[in-house]
């Protein structure tokens, strides 16, 4: 269950007027190579959720319709495996984003892992519509973005790869 402090023009009951401004989005990695004028846009569809430890972010195989940054607290990446266990992925720590699926083009989208909060979470959450919205108004800040998430979905199955070789020696 997420606790969302969603921007209050979305008429959730339990949402609190909670803005978050440009320089809150600096804090995230990705974002510092962004222009204030492009964060100050992208901060204008951001929205917080909150979750305890336990709680699923999303499930694999469900519909992806977000992406996420981690402000606080840690995440898992899980997959299933043919014999119905479970296996880490990568742990999100900080600063990192994670739910990429959301804007990879696909015949469907779908997130590939499960994200599974480890400790008490708070994440920056973007709805995929929105930033293909604000992607096609500024072109720039979309490549920018994308060239960015490119080079880290890149890199994680490489980091993957290491951690399936620390455990098979």
């Amino acid at each position: 269950m997420s606790f969302c402090f969603l921007n209050h023009l979305r008429g959730d009951p339990m949402s609190k007027e909670k803005m978050v401004n440009y320089n809150d989005l600096k804090s995230i990695f990705m974002l510092n190579y962004l222009k204030d004028s492009m964060l100050d846009k992208l901060s204008s569809i951001t929205s917080i959720e909150e979750y305890r430890p336990g709680d699923y972010i999303f499930n694999e195989g469900e519909d992806a319709k977000n992406l996420y940054a981690l402000i606080e607290g840690k995440v898992r990446l899980e997959i299933d495996t043919k014999y119905s266990t479970r296996i880490f992925i990568n742990d999100i720590t900080e600063t990192m984003i994670f739910g990429f699926s959301a804007l990879v083009e696909t015949e469907k989208k779908n997130y590939t892992t499960y994200a599974k909060a480890i400790t008490d979470v708070k994440l920056y959450k973007w709805e995929a519509t929105d930033l293909e919205t604000l992607f096609n108004q500024d072109f720039e800040m979309g490549f920018l973005f994308m060239k960015v998430i490119a080079k880290i979905i890149k890199t994680r199955p490489q980091i993957r790869n290491v951690q399936f070789l620390d455990i098979y020696k």
